[in-house]
């Protein structure tokens, strides 16, 4: 899956070239703005400055907004209507620009464009999507064109459009506007950070093109990265050694963002996973792993994510979060810490996984590691079960909060121990946890 970001200011060509870049590609293509016209179409239409935030705010919901796509045609229905060329009128522009700074609006269609992005490989054109809508794009452009250029283009294609318009009227309003979304305290239309700057002033839409296939071929070609390297070896000694076995392998959808929850019997369960999971996982990992030589500098070519067990740590809820936002399979054990020997129903978990879930917004896979005897040990057999994924609508969710978080996780949880057969082991001894008596001596 790719997701290719084009932002930049009105005029520079981004929507036109970013759906023949998506026809080329052969997918799909998502015109942002597109969405913000049809807002503020709707409020010109209902009266409403769409410079007022708070009676935007209002009257958001009253109008329905649908993003369809058919035969890779983003289709936009405002209160059930494909409103067409009406959006793209020099007011149904500048009303764009103006609701497009109130953060109600954008909170109002950030979910609807992530979670595209999230299913599906896109091009994604707009004023932020590098910086903020997708962050974590593989590919970020950021196109422009001088304001004397963008407007000579923009008005020949009112004019074709049958529009009595002047130059003059468009240059000026594109400077405004230009001024408007640069300026504006909420997602300003400026370059992220690592996006790669296109000034195509000088170059008609063909060359356009060609210059940003380049691009997102240079950039897509990537070689092998630390993991993949390190699977070649590590995955067919583990597989042997270990006698891991993989079931259910096809329950691992091939991409987008997923959370995937397992017990938790010892260090190397992630590896278990690791060595039969097709897809590369980013784990959460204790922080004291970080500094200890060697094994520190692996954990961080791996990319995985530090974690504070001593408390709540943010930071590495937000990096997991985002982690699952940008497509990526994160594996976390809701048990906490490890818990051999005993029967996995029995043992307490923490609500991590739910509220990872809810704010990525994403499907969880659970995984069972099935182990006779349930401990480790050189050829014996080890069962890697991936179980039917949970979909983000079945785990329950209305406003988020901890009781529901831990309810999620608890079905999450549930699912995984039913994918096993711990039945005949002990239950779970608070008393014989050796890692909270050790918490309890220090």
């Amino acid at each position: 899956m790719i997701r290719i970001a084009i932002d930049g200011p009105g005029g520079s060509g981004k929507s036109s070239v970013a759906k023949a870049i998506a026809k080329k590609l052969g997918i799909i293509y998502v015109d942002t703005g597109a969405l913000y016209r049809n807002i503020g179409l709707y409020m010109l239409e209902a009266g409403i400055n769409p410079k007022d935030a708070e009676a935007v705010g209002a009257a958001l919901p009253s109008l329905t907004l649908e993003l369809k796509f058919e035969d890779g045609k983003q289709i936009i229905l405002l209160c059930g209507k494909d409103r067409g060329d009406e959006i793209r009128t020099p007011e149904a522009s500048m009303a764009a620009s103006d609701v497009s700074a109130i953060p109600a609006v954008r909170e109002y269609l950030l979910n609807m464009q992530r979670d595209t992005a999230k299913k599906n490989s896109v091009v994604m054109d707009g004023r932020d999507i590098g910086t903020v809508i997708l962050p974590y794009a593989e590919v970020k452009i950021f196109l422009t064109a001088s304001p004397e250029a963008r407007a000579k283009r923009r008005h020949a294609e009112l004019l074709s459009r049958g529009k009595d318009v002047s130059y003059e009227q468009v240059y000026n309003e594109m400077v405004e506007r230009d001024k408007n979304d640069s300026t504006r305290a909420i997602a300003p239309c400026v370059p992220a950070e690592d996006a790669i700057f296109l000034d195509n002033s000088e170059l008609n839409a063909e060359e356009t093109m060609d210059k940003i296939l380049e691009i997102i071929k240079k950039k897509t070609k990537q070689k092998p990265n630390f993991y993949a390297k390190a699977k070649v070896v590590v995955a067919p000694l583990f597989r042997f050694f270990m006698r891991v076995k993989a079931i259910g392998i096809e329950n691992v959808p091939s991409d987008g963002g997923l959370v995937l929850c397992s017990n938790h019997i010892a260090a190397v369960d992630v590896i278990s996973i690791g060595a039969v999971c097709p897809r590369q996982l980013t784990c959460v990992a204790k922080k004291e792993l970080f500094s200890i030589p060697v094994l520190g500098w692996v954990m961080k070519k791996l990319e995985a994510i530090k974690l504070d067990r001593g408390g709540s740590d943010v930071a590495a809820l937000k990096a997991s979060i985002k982690a699952a936002e940008a497509g990526r399979v994160l594996t976390i054990f809701p048990q906490g810490h490890r818990c051999p020997g005993v029967n996995p129903a029995t043992t307490p978990i923490k609500h991590g996984a739910g509220m990872i879930a809810y704010h990525a917004k994403c499907d969880v896979v659970p995984v069972c590691i099935n182990i006779k005897g349930a401990k480790y040990g050189l050829f014996k057999r080890v069962e890697v079960i991936f179980g039917k994924p949970i979909s983000y609508d079945d785990l329950g969710f209305t406003e988020g909060g901890r009781d529901e978080y831990l309810a999620a996780t608890e079905k999450i949880f549930k699912e995984i121990c039913a994918l096993g057969n711990y039945s005949s082991l002990p239950d779970y001894d608070p008393s014989k946890d050796k890692i909270k008596n050790k918490k309890k001596r220090k």
